[in-house]
């Protein structure tokens, strides 16, 4: 029934049984409403008959359905009630909708047929703007917005289905970011752990006597450190999958110094020079400075062991400048190959604190790594993500611009209605006497004197069966009160300009009743 593409069998199924229940309350109100009992059969089975066709050939050509519909209505009024089901059905199935010139041309040739063979053609014509706009637009329009209503709820609901699937993907996506999170910390805790051991080996392997078979093995270790450092690098990415609770693996971060001194027992040449104090850090910023000297300090220990490193810590008000500067590497065993993917990260961390870091060679052969670390973190350019809200807002904007484009051609359409009925009483009105009027008229009266209370023209439907008129009068026919598709009409007949008899007279026989 509602015409939405991607349905599925259940829900047309239940479409259909809604639409032949609409129809079954359309046939039924035709059959109850002020029926008139004393038609025949021929009358009741044109009444069903037409509607049950109407309903089946509007399931396949809704075009030519409508045709039928006016037709009928143009036989009888009760059908009518076809019309506006059909209408609105077509509403609700745009999908199945032709082109606008095929619906009014299957709307109009049908209800002029009827008018152009009636005595009064111009009173039929005039009167079809106001059945087909009350009666096929506004149902069309109703059906077109409870469709569109359909769309945008169904919209909604996806909608909800979709950031309810985003959630669950950011989730994962959170818990995949803190485990590769925890393997980088635990790389670059290991990974400076083994660079010292590899410094160690290294000057134990260019200790002077050594014997060849110590100096062999320390050497195996040196380059087993370094081996091991990019065995580390490669599976330690590999967490367990399960939801147990992990042990904890990142440590307060080591204050510059502490970093020192440890790689002053493992044999490094290191030298520091600090300025001001570390009071202003935030947590963030110190654990960020940590990365970055043990970071640097891990790399040339990997890359140049044995080449003396200046470290210069400066802290200042809003922020902390490091520099680590190796001098330019003297003949040493050779180094371990590295990823690269540790000065990444530490770039990372500087971007999120709103600061920078930059790592390259110097000009006179060394590797220098600088950083500026803000002590309080900046908003970060890609931080987490958020709902969107934009498309719950879009949806009820999309509501409320449906409800208002609905309310305009409602109005508009009402407005049509108005005039076209305006223009139907001002030029094809029925001139009726109101039954006071009628009431009052008196026998003998002359014409004349009736001027002020008979409409300047008459009637133009007559009787199908009447009484015979008095002999020698001339008779005068007015709607009986009603201004619109009168069902009887005063008669009012004079002789010698004198009212001499009045008479309210049904337009349409009634059936002889069968004894």
């Amino acid at each position: 029934m509602d015409g939405i593409s991607g349905t599925t069998p259940a829900d047309r199924r239940r479409s259909r049984l809604a639409e032949a229940g609409l129809w079954g309350l359309v046939l039924a109100g035709m059959l109850s409403i002020n029926m008139s009992w004393t038609q025949d059969g021929n009358y009741f089975l044109a009444l069903i008959g037409g509607t049950l066709a109407t309903a089946v050939v509007n399931h396949h050509a809704p075009p030519a359905a409508l045709a039928i519909a006016v037709a009928l209505a143009s036989w009888d009024d009760r059908c009518y009630g076809v019309v506006a089901l059909v209408a609105f059905l077509a509403g609700r199935r745009p999908a199945r909708r032709p082109g606008a010139v095929v619906w009014v041309a299957c709307a109009i040739v049908p209800a002029t047929v009827t008018p152009l063979l009636e005595d009064d053609p111009l009173r039929g014509l005039l009167l079809i703007p106001v059945e087909l706009l009350g009666l096929a637009v506004l149902p069309w329009l109703v059906g077109r917005y409870t469709h569109q209503r359909v769309l945008l709820d169904e919209a909604g609901w996806a909608r909800a289905d979709q950031l309810e699937h985003e959630q669950r993907m950011i989730a994962e996506q959170t818990r995949l970011r803190e485990r590769a999170r925890i393997a980088q910390d635990m790389h670059d805790s290991l990974g400076h752990d083994l660079g010292l051991l590899a410094v160690r080996a290294a000057v134990l392997e260019m200790t002077p006597g050594l014997d060849d078979k110590v100096r062999a093995q320390a050497a195996e270790l040196r380059a087993g450190a370094g081996a091991a450092t990019e065995r580390l690098h490669e599976i330690i990415g590999v967490l367990r999958e399960d939801g147990a609770d992990p042990a904890p693996v990142t440590p307060g971060p080591e204050t510059p110094e502490e970093l020192v001194e440890r790689c002053l027992a493992s044999g490094m040449t290191v030298t520091l020079e600090r300025t001001g104090e570390p009071d202003a850090l935030s947590p963030m910023a110190a654990h960020a400075l940590h990365r970055v000297v043990q970071e640097s300090l891990t790399n040339a220990a990997k890359h140049a062991p044995g080449v003396p490193v200046h470290l210069r810590v400066a802290y200042g008000e809003d922020a902390t400048d490091v520099r680590v500067a190796g001098e330019p590497p003297v003949p040493a065993p050779e180094a371990a190959p590295g990823s690269g993917h540790g000065l990444t990260g530490l770039r990372e961390r500087a971007r999120l604190l709103g600061g920078t870091l930059d790592a390259g060679p110097d000009d006179g052969g060394g590797f220098v790594v600088t950083a500026r670390l803000p002590h309080q973190p900046a908003p970060a350019a890609a931080g987490a993500p958020r709902e969107d809200r934009a498309t719950p807002e879009r949806l009820v904007q999309h509501r409320r611009t449906l409800r208002r484009g609905f309310m305009k051609a409602a109005a508009l359409t009402v407005g049509g209605l108005a005039l076209a009925a305006s223009v139907f009483t001002f030029v094809s009105g029925v001139p009726s006497v109101s039954p006071d009027a009628y009431a009052s008229l008196t026998l003998g009266t002359a014409r004349s004197e009736l001027a002020d209370d008979l409409p300047d023209s008459q009637y133009q439907g007559r009787p199908d069966r009447e009484p015979p008129g008095p002999a020698g009068s001339v008779c005068e026919y007015y709607g009986a009160g009603e201004s619109f598709s009168p069902s009887h009409v005063y008669r009012l007949c004079f002789r010698d300009g004198r009212l001499v008899s009045k008479d309210r007279i049904p337009l349409e026989a009634p059936e002889p009743e069968h004894g």
